[in-house]
């Protein structure tokens, strides 16, 4: 089983948005100090769970988004925000393979400030899950 439709997924429609700068890039590289605001870091992250077979395979995927939205303050942070929020939730991706189910929201803590890259900006983490069956 591959975990790259579950985030191929998630990362595909996020980059489609016109003006969103959105991390892993394609060439995989991250935001820097240097890097304008705003914009997004997504991680995705798939496990197996017990699917509906007769033979109890693990075959049900349950890929989990952890969206950072970047902004200057925390305005910024939650208008970026709603902008993946529009994009990611309750769509139905096309998955070669698998048939998937909408995408939903899972848990949002209110944006924080954040000086890991060297600068302050401010925060906004949400979760996002998407599941699939094979077929």
């Amino acid at each position: 089983m591959s975990d790259d439709p579950h985030a191929v997924a998630f990362l595909g429609r996020l980059r489609a948005v016109a003006g969103l700068r959105v991390f892993p890039d394609a060439d995989g590289n991250t935001p820097t100090a240097a890097t304008p605001l705003p914009y997004v870091v997504a991680w995705v992250s798939v496990r197996y769970d017990l699917g509906p077979t007769l033979d109890a395979r693990s075959t049900r995927a349950v890929a989990t988004a952890t969206v950072h939205s970047v902004g200057a303050n925390d305005t910024a942070a939650r208008i970026t925000a709603g902008r993946v929020r529009g994009v990611l939730l309750d769509v139905v991706p096309e998955m070669t393979g698998r048939r998937a189910f909408p995408i939903r929201h899972d848990d949002s803590p209110p944006a924080r400030p954040d000086e890991s890259t060297g600068r302050r900006v401010f925060d906004q983490i949400d979760l996002y899950r998407l599941e699939s069956l094979p077929g």
